[in-house]
């Protein structure tokens, strides 16, 4: 298989042709795959890269179904997810130098959405259905969505029912150690 891989992209001269020549099904198995390679290079004899081209024009997906779609566009998402990102840059010291529940609200979404996108793509990259199976990745993702929204909710009820989020970290980090207090 790489040896045809290897001779389509010679004929057209460069990585992002050779990638897309080698795009193969994501509903095929990839035993399948490699069984039907190996069977085209024994039944085959080795012709040149424009012969070969055409023999094994296949879609291969490597992350999640959803993000293969030839239709979908993701700049949208990555422009939120970079916004979010720089606006914590001015959220954080906003919300430590004047407390109030609304930059605490802020405060505790932005940092959820952040941490949930961070924590989903490592879901995508490391439990992909191709290496640990189907059912992982969704109880996974299942999970992580579960987590993020409590963790939203039980943010928002320290913002409403307690000191805030901002007033609550400065108290936790006030917090001295009974060590500190015996060497003082």
């Amino acid at each position: 298989m790489l040896s045809s891989v290897l001779l389509r992209g010679v004929g057209r001269g460069n990585a992002a042709s050779l990638i897309k020549s080698v795009r193969l099904s994501p509903l095929k198995a990839y035993s399948t795959i490699v069984a039907n390679t190996q069977r085209q290079a024994l039944t085959k004899p080795v012709v040149l890269a424009k012969q070969v081209a055409p023999l094994a024009m296949r879609q291969i997906s490597v992350s999640a179904p959803r993000m293969a779609s030839d239709t979908s566009n993701h700049t949208g998402l990555w422009t939120v997810e970079r916004l979010v990102s720089v606006g914590l840059l001015a959220v954080i010291p906003a919300a430590f130098a004047a407390p109030s529940q609304v930059l605490d609200a802020l405060l505790a979404i932005s940092v959820v959405i952040h941490t949930h996108w961070g924590v989903e793509a490592m879901v995508v990259d490391y439990l992909r259905p191709s290496v640990v199976g189907n059912v992982l990745p969704k109880v996974a993702h299942i999970a992580l969505i579960i987590i993020s929204v409590a963790t939203l909710g039980g943010l928002f009820y320290f913002i409403k029912n307690d000191i805030g989020l901002a007033n609550g970290i400065k108290r936790f980090w006030a917090i001295k150690g009974k060590d500190s207090e015996n060497k003082a």
